[in-house]
């Protein structure tokens, strides 16, 4: 639930940053608080779950086709490896893994591993950890301007320093 109240935050972070308008920034908000609902279903392909989660509430509230359809875009670009499809999925996209920009980064790779060792048996030592972590840094790129001229500049930080804990193994 942090995670994803973070989302929401940098949804509106950057919608401000980047001039959004009111419409698509309130588009932007409702993905970013269906985004993992589907978590509550399954970990593995939870995306799906969450995008049949959305289109079942939004249909309730009666909103367009159109209008689930673009939710449901942006649900779908947060998979891994993102692959978003239009402005506002690369806005989510980045809103989603901001943290990777800041120091917020090192407490949720944390949280990050004990999900993973709960969900998905997935137990690695210390060193393979900090070395699946700069990979990944590394291979991401932010989709949107904001993240590409901003965001990655602390991304760059963040794998220096898990460049320099790898150096003390």
């Amino acid at each position: 639930m942090q995670h994803t109240i973070e989302v929401v935050q940098n949804v509106k972070y950057l919608c401000v940053a980047m001039n959004i308008n009111q419409q698509e920034t309130d588009m932007l908000i409702i993905a970013a608080w269906f985004h993992d609902t589907g978590f509550s279903v399954t970990y593995k392909g939870h995306e799906e779950e969450s995008k049949l989660i959305a289109t079942a509430f939004l249909k309730t509230q009666e909103f367009n086709i159109d209008f689930i359809d673009k939710i449901c875009n942006c649900i779908d670009a947060t998979k891994m490896p993102q692959c978003p499809t239009s402005k506002l999925a690369e806005i989510l996209c980045d809103a989603d893994v901001f943290h990777i920009s800041n120091s917020h980064f090192f407490y949720r790779k944390l949280l990050l591993r004990k999900e993973w060792e709960l969900f998905c048996d997935y137990k690695v030592s210390d060193l393979e950890w900090h070395k699946l972590n700069l990979d990944f840094l590394k291979k991401h790129h932010f989709r949107t301007t904001y993240g590409k001229d901003t965001l990655t500049s602390g991304k760059q930080e963040n794998i220096l320093k898990v460049e320099r804990i790898l150096n003390f193994y």
